[in-house]
């Protein structure tokens, strides 16, 4: 291999891995509530004794979600909803309406 070659393959494979993000590592069920509201916090920037959540609901392909409630700035309760995938991966928390 030439050293260009070798040059790009290095360049490539830094790209590739800066690209791709990194998931965290899996969070088991007995965790998913307490972890999601830790990241529903901090994604509405409301305290943590402001937000609840149901237990882990498993879905069909293995994946799950948790169901919360935070109360934001103005005292209005919202939903919210986190996602995990099969393994356990959090994947994201999404404002689903007022409650």
């Amino acid at each position: 291999m030439t050293s260009r070659a070798f040059v790009l393959t290095i360049a490539g494979t830094l790209f590739a891995g800066l690209a791709a993000p990194a998931l965290a590592a899996p969070v088991p069920a007995a965790k998913m509530g307490a972890f999601c509201r830790a990241e529903a916090a901090k994604e509405f920037k409301v305290r943590p004794a402001y937000v609840k959540s149901t237990r882990p609901m498993p879905g069909a392909d293995g994946a799950a979600t948790v169901d919360g409630t935070y109360e934001d700035n103005d005292g209005h309760t919202r939903n919210f909803k986190c996602h995990y995938d099969a393994k356990g991966n959090f994947l994201d928390v999404k404002k689903t309406g007022k409650s």
